[in-house]
């Protein structure tokens, strides 16, 4: 799915460039240790970092679940709204030191679920969160950060052509992607095993070394 990452800077919002959009190179199973720099930084096997690692630092975040854009198929609503309940236990499920709450009344919520009247392939115009003129594939994810790689808020996209079967992988994808996991991993053994795979909207849990990221990233005993 593709993403990009916007950077605050002195409590300015600047553009950067969203040469996170690809995934990372690699083949067969991954040590720990690989998946988690992959997944966090775009460090290939053996390789240096694309970029520091980026944190939520508040122990709960909250989710909010926006009215869709005029042009949102209605019939995808009731789908789409069991998605993100789905989505959001999973990542609870997995015991890490942070825990997502969702509030659709908090208009000021830390990340907004956006279902947007766009469509994959078009760009961004006018949705809360992020910058106009990026392309979207059926998931798009923008966050906001520090110069201290801290994330502030988030916003999720969710187009319009999204297929009924797509949305529980995709909304799972992009939610777990928001919390710093930024970079796709481009390695057919990850296919239908981790959230992360680049080529599959297959995985609907958080599993295996995808739970490992997630609690190595924030560690249980943070989450009193």
């Amino acid at each position: 799915m593709r993403r990009a990452w916007p950077l605050a800077l002195a409590l300015l919002a600047l553009p950067v460039p969203g040469w996170a959009d690809d995934g990372v190179l690699s083949s067969g199973r991954l040590s720990d240790d690989d998946f988690y720099r992959m997944a966090t930084c775009g460090a290939p096997v053996g390789g240096a970092c694309r970029r520091d690692p980026v944190f939520w630092v508040k122990p709960r975040l909250t989710i909010a679940l926006r009215r869709p854009q005029p042009g949102f198929p209605k019939a995808l609503l009731p789908r789409l709204d069991a998605a993100l309940n789905a989505a959001i236990a999973q990542i609870n499920a997995a015991g890490a030191g942070l825990t997502l709450i969702r509030n659709d009344h908090r208009w000021s919520a830390d990340i907004l679920i956006i279902p947007a009247a766009l469509r994959e392939g078009e760009e961004t115009r006018r949705i809360p969160r992020m910058t106009d003129g990026q392309e979207i594939g059926v998931g798009f994810m923008q966050v906001w950060q520090t110069d201290r790689n801290r994330v502030t808020e988030g916003s999720i996209l969710i187009a319009a052509d999204i297929s009924r079967d797509e949305l529980p992988s995709v909304m799972l994808e992009e939610l777990f992607q928001s919390l710093g996991f930024v970079f796709d991993l481009d390695n057919s053994y990850y296919n239908g095993r981790s959230i992360l795979a680049q080529d599959s909207n297959a995985t609907i849990t958080i599993a295996g070394q995808d739970r490992m990221a997630l609690r190595r990233h924030y560690p249980p005993e943070s989450n009193p």
